[in-house]
């Protein structure tokens, strides 16, 4: 059973990639975003670490975590946006981990997927068998995010700063997916690819 990361900028198609391999392959899909996005919620540890770290500024009258609140500090702020960092990584790290082994006990299915923008900067390459960089231009990637969530093209391009480029990405890949033209054609490069994996 091989471990395979998943990385692009956001917008990139990830998502869509991961899709289409999972309606081709038994998948055990590993979600970076998801994960972080449970060490926000209250009771978990991450949570006590992270309004400790930013304040209750960042919290709703329920006493959530303001997700899109805490977004807007940090990818103003470079040195915010490494904190944070500091805090969520070894914890998705440890979680991903997790679900490596427990996927390997059940041992049903045909391929693990980690699914993370930030494999990289989360130290997870170690964890992988092989790499898969999802590519769309910007512009593509600007459209779908604008649709998706609603941002403004500057606050995009915002955020495009404070990712790693597409030189970074495809360093460390074993294999690119262009994302870019239509999902037929997405979805041919994936059958090849699962060919040759």
């Amino acid at each position: 059973m091989k471990v395979i990361g998943i990385i692009g900028g956001t917008g990139a198609g990830k998502t869509t990639v991961v899709s289409f391999i999972k309606t081709l392959k038994k998948t055990f899909i590993i979600s970076a975003d998801e994960i972080g996005h449970n060490i926000l919620l209250k009771g978990h540890t991450g949570y006590h670490l992270v309004i400790k770290a930013f304040g209750p500024s960042i919290l709703s009258s329920e006493q959530n975590i303001l997700r899109e609140k805490l977004g807007e500090i940090v990818f103003r702020t470079p040195e915010k946006l490494q904190l944070l960092n500091k805090i969520m990584h070894p914890l998705i790290y440890e979680e991903v981990e997790r679900q490596i082994r427990r996927a390997r006990r059940e041992d049903s299915f045909d391929i693990v997927i980690i699914d993370a923008a930030l494999l990289i900067e989360i130290g997870l390459l170690p964890l992988t068998d092989k790499v898969i960089a999802v590519y769309a231009e910007d512009e593509t990637r600007i459209t779908r995010i604008m649709q998706r969530q609603g941002l403004a093209k500057e606050q995009i391009l915002e955020r495009f700063k404070a990712q790693k480029k597409w030189e970074e990405f495809s360093h460390v890949a074993d294999a690119v997916i262009d994302n870019s033209s239509s999902l037929q054609n997405t979805r041919e490069q994936i059958k090849n690819l699962l060919v040759h994996l």
